[in-house]
């Protein structure tokens, strides 16, 4: 009994310091605000550029075989703590998805196979696109989300992390003709 008691106080003294850990490499994280209007057409990017502090969660996560639980933990807290916010003022479409014109809290989740999804809240509904992650060549520390002005209409938005990265392309939805 004696036992049992001293590893339960010794666990619940851990406790706060792991969840400490894991927060403190972005307790100070940037936010960063970017924007941009074309004619009528305004959008909106809005978010936090974590760091994957020492990495082990990401590492355990990205295990296909061994990681469920890690992905499982990340996925939770990516739904329950949006990274971002992204403002549009028209109807857009970005690969597959269509977004209404609105407001979107970001988050990333990994799959069963560990590939990168992008998701967009709006309410209670939640669009998901799976991320086309390439080798970016250099590591980016941080989270790195960049918005930029498409080449006809529309915007992109440059994401990276780690050694990955990708690119997102907003345009305007098209009207849907009515029969």
């Amino acid at each position: 009994m004696k036992k049992f008691l001293t590893f339960a106080l010794a666990a619940a003294l851990c406790a706060p310091a792991f969840a400490q850990k894991m927060g403190s490499s972005n307790r100070n994280a940037p936010k960063l605000e970017q924007s941009i209007a074309a004619g009528d057409a305004k959008m909106s990017l809005h978010y936090t550029s974590i760091t994957w502090g020492g990495g082990k969660t990401m590492q355990a996560a990205m295990d296909k075989a061994n990681g469920a639980g890690a992905r499982e933990m990340v996925n939770g807290a990516a739904a329950k703590t949006p990274l971002a916010t992204f403002n549009t003022s028209i109807a857009v479409t970005c690969g597959d998805l269509k977004l209404a014109a609105g407001e979107y809290q970001v988050y990333f989740t990994i799959t069963e196979s560990c590939e990168w999804q992008i998701n967009f809240k709006n309410g209670d509904a939640v669009s998901t696109m799976k991320l086309a992650m390439a080798d970016s060549g250099e590591e980016s520390k941080r989270l790195m989300m960049c918005l930029y002005a498409g080449e006809t209409e529309g915007a992109g938005v440059y994401v990276a992390f780690g050694k990955q990265m990708c690119m997102l392309e907003f345009k305007p939805a098209k009207a849907e003709k009515k029969s």
